[in-house]
C-alpha cells in the first residue's frame, strides 16, 4: 500500500511537470463595433425614382480570437455579424434578440504555422486571397475571403517564393439530400497560383500567375472552361519622397462556346508625395480594356472573380465604414480613371484628419456592347467627376469618428441609357467606429 502511494506521489509530480513544460496557448482578442449614417441621393442615376433619396443607420460588429501556440503556431477565428439596419428585420423595434436578429457568421478561420526547422511557412483555411497591386485599395481580380492552402518560401533574403490551391466556387450537388439531378454535377472553380515576390532596396514587385480550373459545367454552362491571369506589381521607393507605383494585369477566360469567351487587361501608375509631414499627395492614373460592338467572340474586358479595387470614396468603392459607397470594389470593367487624393490631412486639433479626392472617369466600352447595368457600366458615351472630402477624429486610440462628403456629377449618354437619366450624385454620412 505504501508503494502504491508513494508510485501514485511519483505520477502526480511527473504530471505535474509535464504539464507546467507544455504551457497553454496565449489567446488574444479583438475585433470592432461599427455605427454609421447615410444619407444618399441618386446612386442609381435614374431621374423620378421614388426611392432616390433615402436615409440608413447600419450597424456591423467583429470578433476575433488568436490563439497563439508559440512563434511558429497560431490559429485564428473571426467573427462578422450581419450588417444590419436599423428598424429593418432583427434590428426593428423590439426585434433585437429574437429569432430574426442579425447572425454572427465565420469570417475567417484558418491555421498559421512555420514548418519545424525552416522559415516555409503554411496558411490554410479561410481567410483572403487576394492578388498584388499597389495602385488602388486592392487586387481587381481577386480580393475576397475563400479556403486556400498557401505555402510561403524564402529563396533569399530578398527572393521568395509563394504557391498554393484555392477553391474559389463549389455548387456540386453532395449527394446527401437525396437530389438526382445532374444539374449541379462538376460546378466548381479551382483557383492555382504562384507568385515571386521580390523585395530589393528601394523597389518591390510581386509577379504572379494563376490558373482557374473550372468543372465542364461550371454555372450550369455544360461547357468545358478554363482561366487564367498574370501580371505585377511594382513599387520604387529609391527615389523618396517620390514613390512610384505601377500595375499590369491579364485575363483570359475560355469556353468551348465563343460568346462566353473574355480577355482583356488593366494597367495603373501612381505617384506618392510623402515629403510634408502633414499629408500625403497621391496622384494616379488607371485604365481597362473594354468591350466592343461584337459579341459574338465574348467580352474584351478582363474577367474577374471578386475583387475589391478602388480609388476614390464614392463611386468605385472604398467608403470609409459601411454602406457609404456606390459600387462597394465591384465596378464593372472598360473605363479609365485619372485623380489626386490628399490624405492624412493634420488639422487644427490633435487628431482630427481629412482626406480630399478628385477624379474624373470615362468608359472604354463601346456604345452598342452595354453588358452591365447604368452607375457600373460605363461606354465611351459616358464619363463623370467625382470630389469628396472625408473626416476622422479620433476621440481616442480605439475610438474614431468619421465624416464623409461626396458629390458626382456624371454624363451618362441618354442615346445609350435612355432619356430617364440623372447626373447628380451624392451622400452625407457620419458614423463611428470602436475597435479593440
Amino acid at each position: 500500500m505504501k508503494r502504491l502511494v508513494m508510485l501514485a506521489v511519483a505520477l502526480t509530480l511527473v504530471l505535474g511537470m509535464a504539464v507546467s513544460a507544455s504551457a497553454a496557448p496565449e489567446v488574444s482578442i479583438s475585433g470592432n463595433l461599427l455605427v454609421n449614417a447615410v444619407w444618399n441621393d441618386n446612386w442609381n442615376f435614374v431621374k423620378n425614382d421614388a426611392n432616390k433619396e433615402s436615409m440608413r443607420i447600419m450597424e456591423r460588429a467583429d470578433l476575433y480570437f488568436t490563439v497563439t501556440a508559440n512563434e511558429n503556431l497560431k490559429g485564428v477565428l473571426g467573427l462578422r455579424s450581419d450588417r444590419g439596419e436599423w428598424g429593418k428585420g432583427g434590428f426593428a423595434l423590439g426585434q433585437p434578440g429574437s429569432a430574426g436578429t442579425a447572425q454572427m457568421n465565420i469570417r475567417d478561420a484558418y491555421i498559421d504555422f512555420n514548418w519545424p526547422g525552416t522559415d516555409v511557412n503554411v496558411k490554410a483555411g479561410i481567410y483572403t486571397v487576394a492578388l498584388p497591386q499597389s495602385v488602388g485599395s486592392a487586387s481587381m481580380i481577386v480580393a475576397e475571403r475563400a479556403g486556400a492552402v498557401m505555402v510561403t518560401a524564402p529563396v533569399t533574403d530578398n527572393v521568395s517564393v509563394l504557391a498554393g490551391y484555392t477553391r474559389l466556387d463549389n455548387q456540386n450537388t453532395t449527394g446527401t439530400t437525396g437530389n438526382t439531378s445532374a444539374a449541379n454535377d462538376n460546378n466548381y472553380l479551382d483557383g492555382y497560383l504562384i507568385a515571386v515576390p521580390l523585395n530589393f532596396e528601394g523597389i518591390s514587385l510581386t509577379p504572379f500567375f494563376m490558373y482557374g480550373g473550372m468543372g465542364d459545367n461550371y454555372n450550369g454552362s455544360n461547357e468545358d472552361g478554363s482561366a487564367y491571369w498574370y501580371g505585377t506589381n511594382f513599387t520604387m521607393s529609391m527615389f523618396d519622397p517620390f514613390i512610384i507605383k505601377a500595375d499590369i494585369n491579364y485575363g483570359k477566360a475560355d469556353f468551348d462556346t465563343d460568346t462566353l469567351d473574355a480577355s482583356g487587361w488593366m494597367g495603373a501608375l501612381g505617384l506618392d508625395y510623402t515629403g510634408f509631414d502633414f499629408m500625403t499627395v497621391s496622384a494616379f492614373g488607371v485604365y481597362t480594356s473594354g468591350d466592343d460592338d461584337d459579341a459574338t467572340d465574348g467580352a474584351e474586358t478582363m474577367p474577374v472573380l471578386d475583387g475589391d479595387w478602388a480609388v476614390g470614396s464614392f463611386f468605385f468603392g472604398g467608403g470609409a465604414i459601411t454602406g457609404d459607397d456606390i459600387n462597394g470594389g465591384d465596378t464593372a470593367l472598360g473605363f479609365w480613371t485619372i485623380g489626386l487624393s490628399l490624405t492624412g490631412i493634420q488639422s487644427f486639433a490633435q487628431g482630427l484628419t481629412h482626406d480630399f479626392h478628385v477624379l474624373y472617369a470615362e468608359g472604354t466600352n463601346d456604345t452598342r456592347a452595354v453588358l452591365g447595368a447604368r452607375g457600373n457600366y460605363l461606354t465611351e458615351k459616358d464619363s463623370l467627376w467625382e470630389v469628396d472630402f472625408n473626416t476622422a477624429y479620433a476621440v481616442y486610440d480605439e475610438l474614431t469618428l468619421y465624416g464623409q462628403l461626396g458629390y458626382i456629377n456624371s454624363d451618362f449618354s441618354e442615346n445609350v441609357w435612355g432619356a430617364n437619366t440623372k447626373d447628380d450624385a451624392w451622400k452625407v454620412a457620419t458614423g463611428v467606429v470602436y475597435q479593440f
